[in-house]
């Protein structure tokens, strides 16, 4: 069963995507309609249920890694699950994905150059037992990246 989420679960989102340490009583005050408890209360539930998640990131550039890529790993047959095991152990690795179409993993990393970004490829990606083939794309401009996903309007189909 879908679980449901309200108008006010709706608001205390979007407060928290604006900010995310914002306390509870700060958010009735905003919303103007319900108490302190309430909010509480239906943020526990919105946590407890996996129906929102907190979270805070590094910001790479910040860091000094300036590089970022997307990597298709195409995989030997029945490897794929402990490559991508393996992949998100790497700590310049910040996603991994299963994927249908040409490549079996989508993943994506960080590096402080191009020297490192080439050594990381060829020494530890190739390294992995299983890795038959990678195609690397840098990233030369972000222009969307979002943590904030909005709650759909509509309940999505079954």
């Amino acid at each position: 069963m879908k679980p449901k989420v309200d108008n006010v679960d709706r608001e205390i989102l979007k407060l928290l995507q604006e900010d995310v340490r914002m306390s509870c009583s700060e958010m009735a005050r905003r919303l103007g309609c319900v108490s302190e408890r309430t909010v509480r209360n239906k943020l526990r539930r919105l946590l407890d249920k996996n129906i929102i998640a907190l979270s805070a990131g590094a910001v790479a550039e910040s860091l000094g890694y300036a590089i970022a890529a997307d990597i298709y790993i195409d995989v030997e047959a029945g490897k794929v699950t402990e490559v991508a095991d393996t992949l998100c152990k790497l700590p310049v690795v910040y996603y991994v994905s299963l994927i249908s179409g040409e490549s079996d993993i989508s993943a994506a990393c960080v590096a402080t150059d191009i020297d490192s970004l080439q050594t990381f490829i060829t020494e530890t990606i190739h390294a992995i037992p299983g890795v038959r083939k990678t195609r690397v794309y840098l990233l030369t401009r972000t222009l969307k990246e979002s943590y904030g996903w909005p709650f759909p309007e509509e309940p999505a189909a079954s």
